[in-house]
């Protein structure tokens, strides 16, 4: 017999990043996205490509957050519109790839300038 425990298990990002897109107001989630394209074309323009990598990766935090919602508020499937929940689960898993890989990449690159260069030995 096993016992459940008195406190909740912490959250993971995930489970954070849908509730948030879950329940938050439409509209802070189209600014994700109408703030992070122009961003990442204003500083793609000027050649500061990791602040424009930034950029888009929020607008894509944005689309993800859309498509989710869209998903998540529909009601059980339609007969003969099964096309639809097929393309925004595709537009969601390419927005998630899509944020979460250019974060970890300049996360794991900032990282790396942090340490610096090691001396050879």
């Amino acid at each position: 017999m096993s016992q459940r425990p008195e406190h909740a298990l912490e959250p993971t990002l995930a489970e954070l990043l849908t509730h948030f897109a879950r329940t938050t107001v439409p509209r802070r989630l189209y600014q994700l996205l109408q703030l992070g394209i122009p961003f990442a074309i204003d500083f793609g323009l000027h050649r500061q490509w990791r602040l424009a990598a930034w950029g888009v990766a929020l607008a894509a935090l944005g689309a993800w957050g859309l498509a989710d919602r869209w998903l998540w508020e529909r009601p059980t499937a339609v007969i003969g519109d099964a096309w639809r929940p097929r393309v925004v689960r595709v537009a969601r898993a390419t927005a998630g790839v899509l944020a979460a890989g250019i974060s970890a990449t300049l996360l794991i690159e900032l990282f790396l300038r942090i340490l610096g260069n090691a001396p050879i030995s």
